[in-house]
């Protein structure tokens, strides 16, 4: 059994999630001999491991802004803004 090659770290989001959704078409086929299966699984696991990064790299980023009990905007980070919803229900 060959040992699949790393996914290159410069690999965008949206080619990786393009490319996963490729391996598990083919897996879903069904039609493929073992080997190739488990080289494509192990690719797939690489590429999920990815795109979580990826997108939680993304979610560190991203702000948002809110109006305080004064009116006046300013900046949450993400997950806290989702916290204070949770807290106001």
């Amino acid at each position: 059994m060959s040992i699949p090659e790393a996914e290159p770290p410069a690999l965008k989001f949206e080619e990786a999630l393009s490319r996963l959704e490729t391996v598990v078409a083919r897996l879903e086929g069904g039609d493929l001999p073992l080997e190739d299966a488990l080289s494509l699984f192990e690719e797939g696991v690489r590429l999920t491991r990815l795109c979580t990064a990826r997108l939680e790299e993304a979610e560190r980023k991203v702000s948002l802004l809110l109006r305080d009990e004064q009116g006046a905007l300013r900046e949450v980070p993400f997950g806290e803004a989702e916290e204070k919803d949770e807290e106001d229900e």
